[in-house]
Order: C-alpha cells, then structure tokens, then sequence
C-alpha cells in the first residue's frame, strides 16, 4: 500500500528568498490593519494635550544682568580719586564668587521676608487655582515667620458687610476683618481689605508655607550664570507665574545682594575708626599735657630763646625722635592687634590699615575680616555646631595663628629700629647735656611734645584716609539691564505637548500590538510556522464565514476553493504515485475533518473515486458534519469477522464520486483496533477499489492511533491553525520526522484570516489565494470605514 519513501525537502524545493524589507511591511501591514486604533489614540493624544496647555498655569522668564569689578578681567566700578587714597576697602572679587553669593539661602531667606513670599494668593477656579497678584484681602502674619511650621491653605469669601467666611478643609468659620486669630501652624494673624478693586464675591485660596520652603522654592527658581568667560557680566534668570511679581522678587534680591556688599565694607571701615578714634583721645590728652608742661616750664625759668647749639641739637634730635615716634606709633598699634587676637573666644573685625606698610599682614588682615564676616552670617541661621560655622572657625584659627607671628616679627624688627635711633638719639643727647641745664630741660620737654605731636598727625590722617573711604564705597556690582519679564511664557510649550501627546497617543497602539506579539503564544502567521518547523506546507486555506462544512462545488470560485485547488495540485506531487492521505493534529479543533472533507470533494472534482475513512474512534465527526446518520462502521467490520466491505461503505452526500466509511460504535480499546489484521485486508481492498482514500485521525499530540496509522498512508498532512494551535506544538511534527515515525509530512495552515497584515491575501507554495473583490470572490465585500466588522 505505502510507497517508497522520497526526498520530500528536494520535491518542494529551496526556499524562496525573503524580502530585505520583510520586517517593513510587516509592521506597515499592522498599522494599516488597526488604523483605526492609531488614529483615535491620536486624537485623544491630542486631544489631552491641548486640555493640559489650556489649563496649565503659564510660566515667565524674568532676566537681568549685573556687571561685578573683577581683578582679572577688568569691570572696576570703584575708580576715582579717592580710590587713591587707601587700600582699606580694594577686596578682592571675582565673577564666579559673586555668583555663588547671589546663591546663598541667607540672601534668599531675606528677600523671603522682605516680599513676604511665604504667602501667596491664588483665585478658586472651577478646573484648577489660578496664581494672582493681587485680592481683594490682604494677610497680615503678626507672629514671626518662623513660627510657620507646615503649609496651610484658607480658601476665603466675602459675605455681607466686614465679615469673611475662611474654609480650611472641612472646617468653616466667619472672620471679621482687621480681627485677629490664631491659625494652627502659623501664629497669630489678621486679614485686612486691600486697595485693590475686585469682586469680594469671588472665591480665593491664601497658601502659607514655611519660610525654609519659600526659600527653597525661590533658590530652585532661580539660575545666576555666567554666560561669557571672557567678561564680568552675570545673568540671572527666574521663573515665575506672575511675571510684574517675578520682577518684582528679581529686584530686591539684587537689592539685597548690593546692601549686603556694601554692609561687609563699611563693617571692616566703621572698626578701623572706632579703633583709630580711641587712639586719638589718648594721644590728644597726652600731647595737651606736654604742652602745658612746656608753658609751665618756660613761665618757671622765664625761658625766652634758646641758642643756636641749642637749635642746631634740636634739630638733630628731632629727627631720631620722630623715628622712635613713629616705631612707638606702630608697636603701639601691633599692642592693639595682639590684643584683638588674644580674644579666641569671640573673634573680631581686625583693623586693616594701622600698619599699611606690611602687605603680607594687610593681605592676612583682609581674608581675616572676611571669614570673621562669613561666620557672623552663618551664625544668623546656624548654631556653632554646624559643620559649615565649625570649617569657618577653624580657618579663623588658622589666619590668626599666622597674624600673630606676623605680629610678632613686626615687633621684634620696630624693637630693634628703634634701639638704634635710641642709640643715636642719646649720642645727641651727651652732647645736649653739654648745654647749660635748663636748656637741657626745655629740649627734652620739646622732644616729647614732637613725639606726641608724630603719633597725633599719623592718627589723625589715618582717620581722614579711612572716613574718605567709607563715604566713597561702592557697590562691586551694577544692573546694566534691570529684571524684566519676557512677553511670551516660558511654559507650557504647547508645540511641544501636542507633538508629545500625538506621539504618545500613536504610541499606545502600537505597545498594545508589540505586547500582544510578545506574549501570544499561538500561531499568528506563517512567519511563526517557519520558525518553530522545519518541514514543507502544502498549502493555507483561508477563513470561511460559511455555516456548511463543504465550501467546495463544481462551479463555486471562491478564494477558498481555489486554495483547495492549488492543495490538491501540490498533494500530487507530495503523493508521488500514492492514494493514501492521513490527517491529523496536535489537538483538537485544529480542522482536520473540514479540510478532508473539502480536499475530498476537490479530488473528486477530477472524476476520482475517492473514500474518507473516519478513523477518529475516539471522537469521530465527520458524520455529523455530513448530518448522516449513525450506522455501521470501521469499529463493526473489525470486530466482526463474517461482516462484508459494503456493508460499511456509503455516500458521504458531498459528492456522487466521495465515500464514506463511518468510525461505527466507539471502542473501549481503538488503538488495538487500527493494528488489528482486518486492518490490513481493509486497506488492500480499499486500495484496489479508489483513487484516494482519506484517514481523519485523532491528533497526534493526544493519544498514539494517528502513528499506528501512519504505515498505511503515503503522505501525512499535518493541520495547524492559525490563532489556535500552540507554537511549541509545532515541534511535534518535527520529532515524529527525526524519529522516523511518521513520512513524510507535509503542513496545511488553516484557518488563515484577513487582517490587513503583511500576509493579507497570500497564500502559499505554488498558488495565491485572493483578496476580497478579487478573482471570483462571492459576496459582499465591506466598507474600509465598517472597521468594527474586522
């Protein structure tokens, strides 16, 4: 019955080669097969864009521009000639130091206060809370600010006459205005009428939050950056919903950072006078008590002109006293410096300019004075724990460990100039003692009022040279381009949203589509069969819509009959001379029943006598498929040895050439049945009296009947459907080829849908089955708008 094996892979051929845009088409096929879906996601994309940018809150740019002296790239907003002067208040600056001040929360914290932007003002709108500047009421927080530990919100309305109505949460109560209460988490508090004239009927919310997250807010939108190395220019820019009131904000924070530059100068000046003013008292006294003591002295020896040896020695002595003077000036003020830095406990501002001569202390001086600000302000919000107060004070350890050894070898080279000048000085001075004695004395009252007289003129420029200084300081920083808000908002970029809503919009679609792909486990497409099997497909047979089994007639042109068509041409040469076919399946459902039937009615089309044996002994139903009745069958011819073929062969009803022999009462053991030997003088009849005989048998993947079958038949079809068979069931024909227990096997893909996807209307091997409207199709074909239908 069974022919020679053939070399299935070499009777259907290499394969075609694919596509390089394969992968292309396919996607665009299942684009075009959901368009609907793409363009709906994309309208509602848009759609919810354009709902976001009509009721987002717009935001502004506010920008301005500062220009700081810089040492090194020039911008010095200080020269004149008083700048001449004295180095007392030339500290040192840079771009990006200024930029980092304009940083600081301690400056953020003061514009906080100063703006009260810890309370804002919104109006209660139906969709969201819109930010406005001004309302009808005004909040008045007479507790310190600080006092505010968590955000509140008061929703207030007017009601008739000075009352108000305040909400927070679920609690209401009536406030008269200008009355004071207390708000838990704020403090004590009081709402006043403002000047603005607007409705007191509308609705307004008052948010009051912590001065700490005002000041993070204001920090965060801020930007202070430098947008040219090459200049001393800074940009700031702040974003604000309210565009006069980030202005607003933009300028005092600008304010504040000039008063605080020129506060650190006049600190460093306002000590340098108190020091030089408490100097100047004394060395005033002292000099009015020398001069007395000379108007006594000449009133007493009635001292009228001193001789010219006398002025010669005067003169020469004056000049090594006022050497030693001024080294008793500054040895004097180096007491005064000790003394500063003696304190270690509570340090202080250090006079800068006593001994102006000494760069490498005035430098000392100047960094000093500066960290000793530094640690005052942080001290302001810190306590003397925080690591930031600590790094500082430990620096100011350091400085003054330097200053007092500059100190002290300032002192030990004054000590030894003036022991010389006092060596010279008392050489004049044995020669004075020559001079009749009260000369002598007269001289060495002189002497001691031009040593005064030394130290109160050196004071006395000092103080001069310092209030000139202070009354000439200037900011190291000036607005070239005062804050200024821009005319379109910063945010929202509709351009951008409804670009993003569209693209996100297209993009849900397509997800649902890539998951659908990732987690099907069914069969979807050809493109699935090859990848999990390595054997040939005979053909693909389309969806049919058709309640009756047989789509296939004589004069019937369908897409579906051709396809049969084009199967029955390709089983000639997969049969080889053969007659015997074998159906089966993984599981079932699969369709082997339709298609013999229909391949049967195919065959017949050609005057070939053809027979189906329904050999699914466990489930048969092929029978009520035909809608024959139940009667004798395979199961009774073998179990009855005096029973005749034609006893159990009859027409099947679906064409005069097809036969049928019926499975006949279902067995409690059919797998003994199929190997049984009346099997096999079945077969060797059936042989001799058809041309084709088809076996419908169980699948494969169940139970074993369809490999006991498998000796009779010359070819296998094996059915997969698409959307229903398993992916990783495409592996048991495979195996059951390596194994050699059933050849060859051939593929029938059934169940082919339309779906618009790259393998619409294809179908497979050596023939095509058509789209709709196509060669002979019967029906009616739907409308592209009628896409629920798909």
């Amino acid at each position: 019955m069974k022919n020679t094996k053939i070399d299935w892979e070499d009777e259907v051929g290499s394969e075609s080669p694919k596509s390089d845009n394969k992968k292309l088409h396919i996607f665009v096929g299942k684009v075009s097969a959901n368009w609907h879906w793409f363009v709906l996601c994309g309208l509602l994309g848009f759609a919810l864009a354009f709902a976001k940018a009509r009721y987002s809150v717009p935001s502004y740019n506010v920008r301005a521009k500062l220009i700081v002296s810089d040492d090194q790239k020039g911008g010095d907003l200080s020269s004149s000639a008083l700048g001449e002067l004295s180095g007392l208040m030339n500290t040192k600056s840079s771009v990006d130091n200024e930029v980092e001040i304009l940083k600081t929360g301690d400056l953020m914290r003061e514009v906080v206060l100063q703006e009260k932007s810890y309370i804002s003002y919104f109006h209660v709108g139906s969709i969201h809370n819109v930010p406005v500047l001004q309302t009808p009421y005004t909040v008045e927080l007479l507790s310190d600010p600080d006092s505010i530990k968590s955000v509140v919100e008061i929703k207030v309305s007017g009601l008739e006459g000075e009352n108000v109505q305040l909400s927070q949460g679920e609690r209401t109560s009536e406030i008269a205005l200008n009355a004071v209460f207390s708000l838990d988490g704020v403090g004590k508090m009081r709402i006043t009428r403002s000047s603005a004239n607007l409705e007191n009927q509308e609705e307004y919310l008052i948010r009051i939050v912590p001065v700490r997250s005002a000041v993070a807010a204001l920090k965060a939108s801020l930007n202070v950056f430098v947008t040219n190395k090459n200049v001393s220019t800074i940009d700031l820019t702040m974003v604000h919903q309210i565009p006069s009131r980030g202005e607003k904000l933009l300028r005092t924070l600008i304010d504040k950072y000039v008063e605080r530059n020129l506060h650190d100068k006049n600190v460093v000046a306002d000590s340098t006078l108190s020091f030089i003013n408490a100097r100047l008292s004394r060395i005033t006294s002292e000099l009015s008590g020398v001069e007395d003591r000379i108007s006594g002295y000449k009133r007493n020896t009635q001292l009228s002109d001193i001789g010219e040896q006398s002025r010669i020695l005067l003169e020469n002595s004056s000049g090594y006293t006022k050497s030693i003077a001024e080294a008793e000036t500054q040895l004097s003020a180096l007491d005064a410096i000790s003394s500063y830095l003696a304190d270690t406990r509570n340090p202080r501002v250090v006079p800068s300019s006593v001994l102006s001569q000494d760069g490498t202390f005035a430098a000392l001086t100047t960094k000093y004075n500066e960290l000793v600000l530094q640690r005052e302000r942080l001290l302001l919000a810190n306590t003397e724990d925080n690591p930031l107060v600590i790094n500082v004070t430990n620096q100011i350890a350091g400085l003054r460990n330097d200053m007092i050894a500059n100190v002290a070898s300032s002192r030990r080279q004054l000590e030894l100039a003036k022991q010389n000048q006092v060596q010279l000085s008392n050489r004049v001075t044995s020669q004075i003692q020559r001079v009749p004695t009260i000369e002598r004395g007269f001289i060495d009252l002189a002497r001691l009022q031009q040593i005064k007289q030394a130290q109160y003129i050196f004071l006395q420029e000092k103080w001069e040279e310092t209030a000139i200084s202070r009354t000439a300081n200037v900011s190291n920083s000036k607005i070239i381009d005062s804050p200024k808000a821009d005319t379109a908002p910063f945010e929202p970029k509709t351009t951008i949203m409804y670009v993003l809503g569209i693209f996100f919009g297209l993009l849900i679609p397509a997800l649902v589509i890539w998951l659908k792909d990732l987690l099907n486990v069914r069969i979807r497409n050809l493109d699935d069969v090859k990848v999990y099997n390595q054997l040939p497909i005979l053909g693909t047979i389309s969806h049919s819509d058709e309640a009756e089994q047989i789509v296939v007639t004589k004069t019937s042109r369908s897409p579906i009959t051709e396809q049969f068509r084009a199967m029955r041409t390709n089983l000639e040469f997969a049969l080889n001379g053969g007659k015997s076919i074998l159906f089966t399946s993984s599981m079932s459902g699969e369709g082997k029943s339709y298609v013999a039937l229909n391949l049967a009615v195919t065959l017949a089309l050609l005057d070939k006598k053809v027979l189906i044996m329904e050999l699914d002994l466990r489930k048969p139903s092929i029978t009520a498929k035909l809608g024959l009745p139940s009667g004798k069958g395979f199961s009774h011819y073998i179990v009855r040895s005096d029973m005749r073929i034609e006893e159990i062969i009859m027409p099947s009803g679906a064409h005069e050439n097809v036969d049928l022999i019926q499975a006949g009462a279902i067995p409690p053991n059919p797998a003994e049945l199929l190997v049984h030997s009346r099997m096999q003088e079945l077969m060797q009849e059936l042989d001799q009296r058809y041309d084709y005989i088809l076996m419908d048998a169980p699948p494969v993947g169940m139970v074993t009947d369809a490999q006991l079958l498998a000796r009779y038949a010359d070819c296998c079809l094996y059915l997969v459907r698409q959307g229903f068979t398993y992916k990783e069931q495409l592996r048991i024909p495979n195996d059951l080829v390596t194994a050699n227990k059933i050849q060859p096997i051939q593929l029938v893909v059934n169940d082919v849908q339309k779906k618009g996807g790259y393998y619409s209307g294809y179908g497979y091997g050596y023939g095509y089955g058509y789209g709709y409207g196509d060669y002979g199709q019967e029906g009616k074909r739907k409308k592209r708008w009628q896409f629920w239908k798909k």
